[in-house]
């Protein structure tokens, strides 16, 4: 990812839409780590992994250039889900964004401020940066999903 050097001091990414796209690559990335064979995946499949919370899988859409999925965590007997995110992975670019369709109002991306809206640059770096962190502590935590 790019980032902006000040005097010495490393700031921040720049929220520029070429580091957007970056953001879309590694996302991709980490889906296909968890994910590595998407296309004979079930449509609805869970990974478990002893003392971490199970991670819920849903293919929502298969094209020849796209898989649209749902990403969840699984709480309490499976009532309660969360975040739910609603994934685009784009083949031919090698690229996954979240969807506007995602259920993440009550995660708190945007407690002290009213959330953007989801075809702005601000929304989407944030859930998409949301999604990079969370697909890297699933992998971390050790799931992963195979097809049988």
């Amino acid at each position: 990812m790019m980032v902006s050097v000040r005097n010495d001091i490393l700031a921040l990414p720049v929220r520029s839409f070429a580091n957007l796209m970056e953001l879309y690559e590694n996302n991709y990335i980490f889906i296909r780590r968890l994910v590595p064979d998407l296309d004979r995946m079930p449509v609805d499949v869970v990974s478990c992994v002893p003392g971490a919370v199970d991670l819920r899988l849903i293919i929502q859409e298969r094209t020849r250039y796209t898989t649209t999925l749902t990403l969840t965590h699984v709480f309490d007997d499976d009532v309660e889900t969360s975040p739910d995110l609603d994934i685009r992975v784009y083949h031919d670019a090698r690229t996954a964004e979240v969807l506007p369709s995602s259920s993440i109002k009550s995660f708190g991306l945007w407690e002290r401020q009213p959330q953007p809206d989801p075809r702005s640059l601000a929304w989407r770096w944030e859930v998409n940066r949301f999604l990079f962190r969370w697909l890297r502590y699933c992998l971390g935590e050790g799931h992963r999903f195979v097809a049988v």
